[in-house]
């Protein structure tokens, strides 16, 4: 690296990433460490699992305390290096620093947890001579390197989703202004909070003022990781950057801290809580992106349970398992933390807004000047989003009325505003408010009536874990199967039910047919899957006696739901394989459908439907899917039809929270088949002719997909849409 070179975070990841010669490096040595102090090393695992045990909803292992082992010590050299270089200190001092790990200026909760691991001086002079002599700019330095070593599915699990630099300016240049006191009550880290330091360090203003404007940023995580990496950045980059600033002195208020419920915190750190209670200004940021039943603690369930409910935001009890974190943290942080017209500004999931299980949250009784940002082509991440932006008032209103219309800015995909308009909600009750979406949307659905097929359609069985239940058919003797994993599910289950059986027997009458999303495209189903169900053919019921009078079925159910039992969450109470199998009766219900079965997808971005045909042997369907089934086979063939066309699907893309489905084709009126209707029958007779269409393309191409299917029908979908139009919306 020549000396003019630039340390970018891309750089960082470059040099010291999972693909650098000094991770691969490293990490042998690390784990040679790891075998020959064995005793040391289960020490220092043991307290690292009692740390992070609680915050990431994975198994803590042994790899991922290697690699957070290799992440802190290239943080700390880092720190070292750019500290000694200030100090005119040489690679040996630096080193002396690095083994004793004297450094008041960083406290962590987690230095000494790490501090098994030295490496060798030649490394550490390498790493040296590098980090000596870069340039580093006034930004969020290692924001690359914590995605790339803390790999997304464990970030995720915590509700970690990184927000792009380009918004985070884009939120603090909207709402910062110098000298504020500001909390991001979910920090990570610090991309926020670094991007607030460089505006302080490059405003016009005395050292001090600086530096009282530094003491009144504020950040709270429940991952002393990513806090760590927040006190490092910051360190080195106003070491850098306020080269008069006395770092020993200055407060860097970064803590571990789980901003919900901070009270205990407050007495362990000592923290003046009338100093930080209903005293900030702003408070900004991206709280965790989980529900309720992404939490796996049953406690912290039932404190958050009880949260919600003392917030008024606790939605009814059918969607108490999809509160999220974000809506509890929108009411709750302000409520302890802002000061009376003080601003709260989120990055937050589209379900806020257009989730059924947030509609008390709409309400917002304790906000005033409510401003909403929009993404049309969800520029900055996969899920649907917003920004959230409103002034807490202290005493709140219950003329909920008065919140509406809401201030929208629409971005294009470089963050630039294309328009700027007003949102409201199709319906404002006492308690809430139902979906919120652009005036004119909503003067358009407003006059919309419900299905009656909304009523008739239900939701498939939850054949879950399908590793215990789906399987491959190796051979037939008499009414005996030999039946093995499928491999398909296999190669996509989770670690913790990546279960595998071979070789099995059970009777054949415990083989049944079923499918999953992915199966389905418009107008067809690709193919069906075996799964082994513990029921009786015509009931669909549990019988144990039955059961036990075929043993190799009852002994493979006995070995499937002992597992079952020993890896199922802590915070279920459903107790067995067949309870979570059949789970609100999903399974049983299925026993009386009729001979035509109309199915289409629960989730996804485009509607997708088809018709089953049920007179050789009944189908199961699976949670991913919703069902209706009747003896009219022209209703089935009329519904698809409906179901598959473009127009219904860019209805319901208005109304619907990220990418569920659910019912929400009959928040539209598609009427009843009628028989006498021409317009129903013509429907009827297209939904016939493309499902043949569509099972000869099936036939020539196994592996088509949904989105091939759609480019093909296109011309003959979109000539749909006038006649849908015609009975379903006039």
């Amino acid at each position: 690296m020549s000396v003019e070179e630039t340390l970018s975070p891309n750089r960082i990841v470059d040099l010291f990433g999972q693909n650098s010669a000094f991770y691969k490096k490293l990490s042998q040595f690390i784990y040679k460490v790891k075998e020959n102090n064995s005793k040391v090393f289960n020490k220092k695992y043991g307290e690292w699992k009692t740390i992070f045990s609680p915050i990431y909803n994975i198994e803590c292992n042994e790899k991922l305390f290697l690699k957070h082992s290799y992440y802190c010590t290239i943080l700390l050299i880092f720190l070292i290096v750019r500290f000694s270089k200030k100090k005119g200190a040489d690679v040996k001092e630096a080193y002396k620093t690095y083994i004793s790990r004297d450094l008041e200026t960083l406290s962590s909760p987690i230095l000494h947890t790490f501090n098994w691991v030295n490496i060798d001086e030649d490394t550490f002079h390498q790493i040296y001579r590098i980090l000596f002599k870069a340039h580093i700019n006034k930004e969020d330095l290692f924001h690359y390197y914590y995605q790339d070593i803390i790999q997304s599915s464990t970030r995720h699990s915590t509700g970690e989703f990184y927000t792009p630099s380009n918004l985070v300016k884009k939120m603090v240049k909207n709402s910062y202004e110098f000298g504020m006191k500001i909390l991001d009550p979910a920090c990570g880290s610090g991309n926020f909070i670094m991007e607030i330091i460089s505006r302080i360090i490059k405003t016009p203003k005395s050292e001090d003022l600086k530096n009282q404007a530094i003491e009144n940023i504020f950040g709270f995580d429940i991952n002393p990781l990513a806090i760590y990496t927040l006190k490092i950045n910051a360190l080195i980059i106003l070491d850098e950057y306020m080269p008069n600033i006395n770092i020993k002195k200055l407060s860097l208020n970064f803590y571990y801290v789980d901003s919900l419920f901070p009270q205990k915190i407050f007495k362990t750190l000592k923290l003046d809580q009338d100093h930080l209670l209903n005293s900030f200004d702003l408070i900004i940021g991206n709280p965790p992106w989980l529900t309720y039943k992404d939490l796996k603690e049953k406690t912290y369930q039932k404190k958050i349970r009880n949260l919600a409910e003392r917030l008024n935001i606790k939605p009814k009890s059918q969607y108490i398992t999809h509160i999220e974190l974000a809506a509890i943290f929108f009411y709750a942080i302000p409520t302890m933390f802002s000061k009376s017209n003080g601003i709260i500004f989120f990055v937050a999931t589209k379900s806020l807004i257009n989730g059924d299980h947030c509609k008390k949250f709409r309400a917002f009784w304790i906000f005033k000047n409510i401003e909403i940002w929009d993404f049309s082509n969800n520029s900055c991440f996969n899920i649907d989003h917003i920004c959230l932006k409103a002034q807490y008032t202290e005493n709140g209103t219950k003329d909920i009325q008065k919140k509406y219309p809401i201030l929208a800015k629409i971005f294009d995909n470089n963050l630039n505003i294309t328009k700027e308009t007003e949102y409201s909600s199709l319906k404002i009750e006492k308690e809430g408010a139902l979906v919120i979406l652009p005036k004119k949307d909503i003067d358009y659905l407003s006059n919309i009536q419900y299905s009656e097929y909304k009523k008739r359609f239900y939701q498939g069985a939850t054949l879950v874990p399908r590793t215990l239940v789906f399987f491959e058919l190796n051979s037939e003797e008499n009414t005996i199967f030999s039946i093995s994993s499928s491999k398909d599910i296999l190669s996509r289950s989770k670690k913790k039910w990546r279960f595998q059986f071979k070789d099995k027997k059970i009777e054949k009458d415990f083989r049944f047919k079923t499918f999953l999303n992915k199966d389905l495209v418009p107008f067809f189903l690709k193919r069906w899957r075996d799964v082994f169900l513990p029921i009786d053919k015509e009931e669909y019921k549990f019988k144990p006696e039955y059961l036990k009078s075929n043993p190799y079925a009852y002994d493979f159910y006995t070995k499937m739901n002992h597992i079952y039992e020993e890896r199922k969450k802590s915070t279920s109470d459903i107790v067995s394989l067949f309870s979570n199998l059949n789970y609100w009766n999903k399974l049983t219900k299925q026993a009386n459908t009729s001979p035509y079965l109309v199915v289409y997808n629960a989730s996804g971005s485009y509607l997708k439907s088809a018709v089953v045909e049920q007179f050789e042997q009944k189908i199961i369907v699976d949670s991913e899917n919703y069902y209706y089934s009747t003896d009219q086979k022209n209703e089935a063939y009329y519904l698809i039809a409906i179901l598959n066309a473009p127009l219904l699907t860019k209805y319901i893309k208005l109304i619907k929270s990220s990418r569920h489905i659910h019912k929400r084709p009959f928040s539209f009126p598609i009427p009843l088949y009628d028989e006498k209707n021409k317009d129903h029958y013509k429907l009827a007779t297209k939904g016939k002719k493309y499902t043949s269409y569509v099972h000869d393309l099936v036939y020539n191409n196994p592996k088509i997909t949904s989105q091939k299917v759609r480019l093909i029908l296109n011309q003959n979908l979109q000539k749909l849409d006038p006649l849908i139009k015609k009975v379903v919306f006039e």
